[in-house]
Protein backbone atom coordinates (compact mmCIF):
# COMPACT_ATOMS: atom_id res chain seq x y z
CA UNK A 1 0.00 0.00 0.00
CA UNK A 2 1.81 3.09 -1.20
CA UNK A 3 -0.43 5.89 0.00
CA UNK A 4 -0.93 6.75 3.64
CA UNK A 5 -3.71 4.91 5.31
CA UNK A 6 -4.80 8.17 6.94
CA UNK A 7 -5.42 9.62 3.52
CA UNK A 8 -7.23 6.57 2.12
CA UNK A 9 -9.65 5.93 4.97
CA UNK A 10 -12.49 8.32 5.66
CA UNK A 11 -13.62 9.31 9.13
CA UNK A 12 -16.77 7.19 8.98
CA UNK A 13 -14.76 4.06 8.22
CA UNK A 14 -12.36 4.76 11.11
CA UNK A 15 -15.28 5.33 13.47
CA UNK A 16 -17.03 2.11 12.42
CA UNK A 17 -13.94 -0.06 12.69
CA UNK A 18 -12.87 1.27 16.07
CA UNK A 19 -16.41 1.08 17.46
CA UNK A 20 -16.48 -2.58 16.42
CA UNK A 21 -13.17 -3.18 18.21
CA UNK A 22 -14.13 -1.34 21.42
CA UNK A 23 -15.32 -4.22 23.62
CA UNK A 24 -12.24 -6.33 22.92
CA UNK A 25 -9.68 -3.54 22.60
CA UNK A 26 -8.04 -4.25 25.96
CA UNK A 27 -7.23 -7.78 24.81
CA UNK A 28 -4.87 -6.36 22.19
CA UNK A 29 -3.57 -3.02 23.50
CA UNK A 30 -0.10 -4.03 24.71
CA UNK A 31 1.65 -1.49 22.49
CA UNK A 32 -0.70 1.25 23.70
CA UNK A 33 0.04 0.41 27.32
CA UNK A 34 3.79 0.55 26.77
CA UNK A 35 3.66 3.87 24.90
CA UNK A 36 1.30 5.27 27.53
CA UNK A 37 3.87 4.47 30.22
CA UNK A 38 6.50 6.39 28.24
CA UNK A 39 4.22 9.42 27.97
CA UNK A 40 3.34 9.29 31.66
CA UNK A 41 7.04 9.61 32.59
CA UNK A 42 7.20 13.00 30.83
CA UNK A 43 3.88 14.43 32.02
CA UNK A 44 2.84 16.59 34.95
CA UNK A 45 -0.70 17.49 33.85
CA UNK A 46 -3.13 19.55 35.87
CA UNK A 47 -6.62 20.99 35.69
CA UNK A 48 -8.72 19.89 32.73
CA UNK A 49 -7.14 17.08 30.69
CA UNK A 50 -8.19 16.36 27.08
CA UNK A 51 -7.51 12.82 25.86
CA UNK A 52 -7.55 13.01 22.04
CA UNK A 53 -8.43 9.70 20.40
CA UNK A 54 -9.23 8.32 23.82
CA UNK A 55 -10.27 4.84 22.70
CA UNK A 56 -11.79 2.90 25.61
CA UNK A 57 -10.16 5.30 28.09
CA UNK A 58 -6.95 5.79 30.04
CA UNK A 59 -6.59 5.84 33.82
CA UNK A 60 -5.13 9.23 34.80
CA UNK A 61 -5.79 8.79 38.52
CA UNK A 62 -2.07 8.90 39.37
CA UNK A 63 -2.09 12.59 38.40
CA UNK A 64 -3.67 14.16 41.46
CA UNK A 65 -3.61 17.64 39.92
CA UNK A 66 -5.99 16.59 37.14
CA UNK A 67 -9.51 17.46 38.25
CA UNK A 68 -11.41 16.66 35.04
CA UNK A 69 -10.82 14.36 32.05
CA UNK A 70 -12.51 14.91 28.69
CA UNK A 71 -12.29 11.85 26.45
CA UNK A 72 -12.60 12.72 22.76
CA UNK A 73 -12.93 10.00 20.13
CA UNK A 74 -14.38 9.65 16.65
CA UNK A 75 -15.87 6.23 17.57
CA UNK A 76 -19.01 6.29 19.70
CA UNK A 77 -18.46 2.65 20.62
CA UNK A 78 -15.17 3.54 22.27
CA UNK A 79 -16.80 6.32 24.28
CA UNK A 80 -19.51 3.96 25.49
CA UNK A 81 -16.70 1.78 26.87
CA UNK A 82 -15.12 4.86 28.50
CA UNK A 83 -18.36 5.56 30.33
CA UNK A 84 -18.47 2.01 31.68
CA UNK A 85 -14.91 2.09 33.04
CA UNK A 86 -14.54 5.82 33.83
CA UNK A 87 -18.01 7.18 34.65
CA UNK A 88 -16.59 10.51 35.85
CA UNK A 89 -15.04 11.32 32.48
CA UNK A 90 -16.82 13.65 30.10
CA UNK A 91 -17.05 12.15 26.61
CA UNK A 92 -17.10 13.99 23.29
CA UNK A 93 -17.69 12.17 19.98
CA UNK A 94 -15.78 14.24 17.44
CA UNK A 95 -12.90 14.31 14.98
CA UNK A 96 -9.54 15.56 16.27
CA UNK A 97 -9.50 18.00 13.36
CA UNK A 98 -12.57 19.82 14.67
CA UNK A 99 -12.79 19.85 18.45
CA UNK A 100 -16.15 21.14 19.74
CA UNK A 101 -14.73 22.83 22.84
CA UNK A 102 -14.25 26.54 23.66
CA UNK A 103 -10.96 28.38 23.16
CA UNK A 104 -8.51 28.18 26.06
CA UNK A 105 -10.67 25.66 27.93
CA UNK A 106 -8.10 22.85 28.33
CA UNK A 107 -5.05 22.84 30.61
CA UNK A 108 -3.32 19.67 29.37
CA UNK A 109 -3.70 17.44 26.30
CA UNK A 110 -2.74 13.82 25.68
CA UNK A 111 -2.98 11.48 22.70
CA UNK A 112 -1.74 7.90 22.62
CA UNK A 113 -1.47 6.06 19.29
CA UNK A 114 -4.53 7.61 17.68
CA UNK A 115 -3.39 10.36 15.35
CA UNK A 116 -1.70 8.06 12.82
CA UNK A 117 -5.26 7.74 11.45
CA UNK A 118 -5.70 11.52 11.22
CA UNK A 119 -5.84 12.75 7.64
CA UNK A 120 -4.91 16.38 8.41
CA UNK A 121 -2.43 16.61 11.28
CA UNK A 122 -2.01 20.37 10.82
CA UNK A 123 -5.72 20.93 11.45
CA UNK A 124 -5.62 18.62 14.46
CA UNK A 125 -2.63 20.38 16.02
CA UNK A 126 -4.14 23.81 15.30
CA UNK A 127 -7.39 22.77 16.98
CA UNK A 128 -5.52 21.45 20.01
CA UNK A 129 -3.61 24.74 20.21
CA UNK A 130 -6.88 26.66 20.09
CA UNK A 131 -8.46 24.82 23.02
CA UNK A 132 -5.31 24.77 25.19
CA UNK A 133 -4.52 27.56 27.64
CA UNK A 134 -1.27 29.54 27.28
CA UNK A 135 1.59 27.34 28.47
CA UNK A 136 -0.58 24.23 28.23
CA UNK A 137 1.33 21.06 27.35
CA UNK A 138 0.51 18.34 24.83
CA UNK A 139 2.02 14.88 25.14
CA UNK A 140 1.41 12.51 22.26
CA UNK A 141 2.57 9.24 20.76
CA UNK A 142 2.00 8.29 17.12
CA UNK A 143 2.80 5.11 15.20
CA UNK A 144 5.62 6.16 12.86
CA UNK A 145 7.51 5.20 9.72
CA UNK A 146 9.08 1.72 9.44
CA UNK A 147 6.60 0.08 11.81
CA UNK A 148 5.67 -3.60 11.39
CA UNK A 149 8.78 -4.66 9.43
CA UNK A 150 8.10 -8.32 10.25
CA UNK A 151 4.86 -8.16 8.26
CA UNK A 152 6.59 -6.48 5.33
CA UNK A 153 9.18 -9.26 5.27
CA UNK A 154 6.36 -11.81 5.00
CA UNK A 155 4.87 -9.97 2.01
CA UNK A 156 1.98 -8.30 3.83
CA UNK A 157 0.73 -4.87 2.92
CA UNK A 158 2.05 -2.46 5.55
CA UNK A 159 0.69 1.03 6.15
CA UNK A 160 3.03 3.88 5.22
CA UNK A 161 3.06 5.77 8.50
CA UNK A 162 4.52 9.28 8.77
CA UNK A 163 8.14 9.97 9.69
CA UNK A 164 9.01 11.97 12.79
CA UNK A 165 10.18 14.81 10.54
CA UNK A 166 6.82 14.93 8.81
CA UNK A 167 4.86 14.79 12.07
CA UNK A 168 6.87 17.69 13.52
CA UNK A 169 6.37 19.71 10.34
CA UNK A 170 2.62 19.95 11.12
CA UNK A 171 3.20 21.95 14.31
CA UNK A 172 2.85 25.69 13.70
CA UNK A 173 5.96 27.05 15.42
CA UNK A 174 4.23 30.40 15.99
CA UNK A 175 1.88 28.51 18.31
CA UNK A 176 3.94 25.62 19.61
CA UNK A 177 7.26 25.11 21.35
CA UNK A 178 8.55 21.55 20.91
CA UNK A 179 9.89 20.42 24.28
CA UNK A 180 11.17 16.98 23.28
CA UNK A 181 10.76 14.26 20.69
CA UNK A 182 12.09 10.76 20.16
CA UNK A 183 11.31 7.59 18.24
CA UNK A 184 11.32 4.32 20.15
CA UNK A 185 11.03 0.77 18.83
CA UNK A 186 8.51 -1.22 20.84
CA UNK A 187 8.19 -4.95 20.19
CA UNK A 188 5.37 -7.19 21.33
CA UNK A 189 5.40 -10.99 21.04
CA UNK A 190 2.83 -13.59 20.09
CA UNK A 191 2.44 -17.35 20.37
CA UNK A 192 1.59 -17.75 16.69
CA UNK A 193 0.94 -15.80 13.48
CA UNK A 194 -2.85 -15.96 13.79
CA UNK A 195 -2.83 -14.25 17.20
CA UNK A 196 -0.38 -11.66 15.86
CA UNK A 197 -2.67 -10.79 12.96
CA UNK A 198 -5.76 -10.66 15.12
CA UNK A 199 -4.00 -8.29 17.53
CA UNK A 200 -3.60 -5.84 14.63
CA UNK A 201 -7.25 -6.17 13.68
CA UNK A 202 -8.28 -5.90 17.33
CA UNK A 203 -6.77 -2.44 17.73
CA UNK A 204 -7.98 -1.23 14.34
CA UNK A 205 -4.53 -1.25 12.71
CA UNK A 206 -5.71 -3.41 9.83
CA UNK A 207 -7.79 -0.59 8.37
CA UNK A 208 -7.45 -0.31 4.60
CA UNK A 209 -9.56 1.98 2.49
CA UNK A 210 -10.49 -0.75 0.03
CA UNK A 211 -10.79 -3.67 2.44
CA UNK A 212 -14.02 -5.49 3.22
CA UNK A 213 -14.67 -6.22 6.89
CA UNK A 214 -14.76 -9.97 7.23
CA UNK A 215 -13.29 -12.61 9.50
CA UNK A 216 -10.60 -13.70 7.04
CA UNK A 217 -8.01 -11.41 8.61
CA UNK A 218 -5.06 -13.00 6.89
CA UNK A 219 -6.67 -12.46 3.48
CA UNK A 220 -7.49 -8.82 4.20
CA UNK A 221 -4.00 -8.01 5.45
CA UNK A 222 -1.99 -9.79 2.81
CA UNK A 223 -1.51 -9.46 -0.92
CA UNK A 224 -3.89 -12.41 -1.24
CA UNK A 225 -3.43 -15.93 0.13
CA UNK A 226 -4.67 -18.35 -2.49
CA UNK A 227 -5.23 -21.37 -0.30
CA UNK A 228 -4.14 -23.58 2.58
CA UNK A 229 -0.79 -24.25 0.95
CA UNK A 230 0.07 -20.55 0.83
CA UNK A 231 -1.00 -20.13 4.45
CA UNK A 232 1.25 -22.99 5.59
CA UNK A 233 4.19 -21.49 3.69
CA UNK A 234 3.49 -18.20 5.44
CA UNK A 235 3.40 -19.93 8.82
CA UNK A 236 6.75 -21.56 8.11
CA UNK A 237 8.29 -18.23 7.04
CA UNK A 238 6.98 -16.53 10.17
CA UNK A 239 8.58 -19.18 12.36
CA UNK A 240 12.02 -18.10 11.12
CA UNK A 241 11.67 -14.90 13.19
CA UNK A 242 10.55 -16.65 16.39
CA UNK A 243 12.43 -15.71 19.56
CA UNK A 244 12.29 -17.16 23.05
CA UNK A 245 9.50 -14.65 23.75
CA UNK A 246 7.46 -15.58 20.68
CA UNK A 247 6.86 -14.09 17.24
CA UNK A 248 7.85 -10.39 17.33
CA UNK A 249 5.93 -7.44 15.95
CA UNK A 250 7.76 -4.10 16.13
CA UNK A 251 6.26 -0.63 16.15
CA UNK A 252 8.22 2.61 15.76
CA UNK A 253 6.60 5.04 18.20
CA UNK A 254 7.11 8.80 17.81
CA UNK A 255 6.72 10.50 21.20
CA UNK A 256 6.45 14.29 21.29
CA UNK A 257 6.01 16.83 24.06
CA UNK A 258 5.03 20.37 23.11
CA UNK A 259 3.53 23.39 24.78
CA UNK A 260 1.59 26.47 23.74
CA UNK A 261 3.68 29.63 23.46
CA UNK A 262 2.46 32.43 25.65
Amino acid sequence: MNQRVAQSVNGQTVAQRFSAAAKHYHEHDRVQKLSSMQLFYTMTPSGVMLDIGAGPGTDFSQFSSVNQVIALDIAQGMLEQVKLDFPDYQTVCANAESIPLPDNSIDSAYSNLALQWCGDLSSSFNETARVLTAGGEYHLAIVAQDSLPELAELGFRVNAFRSMEEILSHFDRDQWQIISFETTAISVYFADLKSLLYSIKGVGASIHGNGDDNERTKDKLSHGIRGRGDWHKLLAAAELSRTAQGLPLTYQIASISAKIIG
